[in-house]
């Protein structure tokens, strides 16, 4: 939207995860339409790519009304997910339908009537809570156990609530595995790397073969379950939810 973008230069426009785009900078898809119907003779194209149900806001998206989204195709059907988390993604869907966010068209909630999968295929499913210190002890546990087993740092995930949280914390994380590292004398870059960490949201449309989730609490409340969605959506193999706790085991949000 910044006003010294070259809009001539280009000629088509694709977008992914479109749910989540706003208009506090102004009308986004009026001018990505603009844009890509410029040229009279040869007019570009303009592909959205959407998910209501991973809404990450309750601001205005910019999207036309629902029943103006036309033409367009529905994509229901084609979930990768081990059967675990499978399971787990039709129990947040129904409880997005049963209470959906403000921000998510009353119409849309009838794209899934049906979820399908690929059925037979293994898979972990955990919900833990624990301290801080805990949870990194926990996770770099596991992480050892799957690089043991042939896992790269590029299959795994450690994702957090917001950025800030990433970036509050991410170094405790790499801080316990390259320690265990050089105990075990082994090269630190080869076990644990940065791009392993994460906000569920920055890594919206990815996915990898084994996702942490740390304390995935949606700053406002009636996005809770899309949060979770999202963050279980990414996952292909191994999900494991982490809560934090206090010392005296009572539920708590990560301070920042």
């Amino acid at each position: 939207m910044n006003y010294k973008f070259k809009t001539e230069r280009f000629q088509h426009i694709i977008i992914d995860e479109a749910q989540n785009f706003r208009t506090e900078d102004g009308n986004w898809y009026e001018k990505a339409k603009g844009i890509t119907r410029g040229m009279k003779n040869c007019p570009g194209i303009l592909w959205i790519f959407l998910d209501y149900f991973q809404t990450s806001h309750l601001q205005e998206s910019g999207l036309p009304d629902f029943s103006l989204q036309y033409p367009k195709e529905e994509l229901t059907q084609v979930v990768r997910n081990a059967d675990k988390i499978a399971e787990f993604l039709q129990q947040e869907l129904q409880k997005i339908r049963d209470n959906p966010p403000c921000s998510i068209p009353q119409e849309s909630l009838n794209i899934l009537h049906e979820f399908k999968w690929s059925q037979g295929v293994s898979g972990t499913y955990e919900i833990t809570y624990l301290t801080l210190e805990k949870m990194v002890s926990y996770i770099t546990d596991k992480c050892d156990v799957f690089l043991s087993k042939g896992y790269s740092p590029q299959d795994i995930a450690v994702l957090f609530s917001t950025d800030r949280e990433k970036k509050a914390y991410e170094h405790m994380f790499l801080r316990e595995m390259r320690k265990r590292r050089r105990a075990s004398h082994m090269n630190d870059e080869s076990v644990c790397h940065s791009n392993m960490f994460d906000s569920i949201r920055r890594f919206s449309g990815l996915e990898r073969s084994i996702v942490f989730g740390i304390n995935p609490i949606a700053t406002e409340q009636p996005i809770s379950h899309n949060l979770l969605l999202c963050l279980a959506s990414r996952a292909m193999k191994h999900l494991y939810i982490l809560y934090l706790t206090t010392p005296e085991g009572q539920s708590s949000m990560v301070a920042c």
